[in-house]
């Protein structure tokens, strides 16, 4: 008998999310563009720090989930499709570390601007 777990549909929409919003090269910003970025207020910049913050806990959460899946798949009796389906999961898991790792470093950006303010 196999397994299949099924994933909402915002959870396909978020790995497709998650590919794009994670860049891939440096994203610091060239000096020009961030001197013409207007400046936020304090309680802006605490709330985009609580957000980031926020978004970075609820991905590794999702990671952790998929993680857990796939290993309870992967010591199930499985077929190859199976097999292939935790491989998935498990790369899904790895973006949405990477993902969250972003959003780590958007709330330090935030906390480093709030510093200097």
């Amino acid at each position: 008998m196999a397994m299949h777990i099924l994933f909402p549909t915002w959870s396909l929409s978020l790995v497709m999310l998650v590919g794009c919003a994670v860049p891939e090269h440096n994203t610091k910003e060239p000096p020009a563009e961030a001197a013409s970025r207007p400046s936020l207020s304090p309680e802006e910049i605490t709330h985009r720090f609580d957000y980031w913050l926020e978004e970075a806990s609820e991905l590794h959460e999702m990671a952790t989930r998929r993680e857990r899946e796939a290993d309870v798949l992967s010591k199930s009796k499985q077929e190859t499709s199976d097999q292939e389906f935790v491989t998935h999961m498990r790369a899904l898991a790895k973006q949405l570390h990477a993902a969250a790792e972003y959003a780590e470093e958007q709330a330090q950006e935030a906390q480093r601007e709030s510093a200097r303010e």
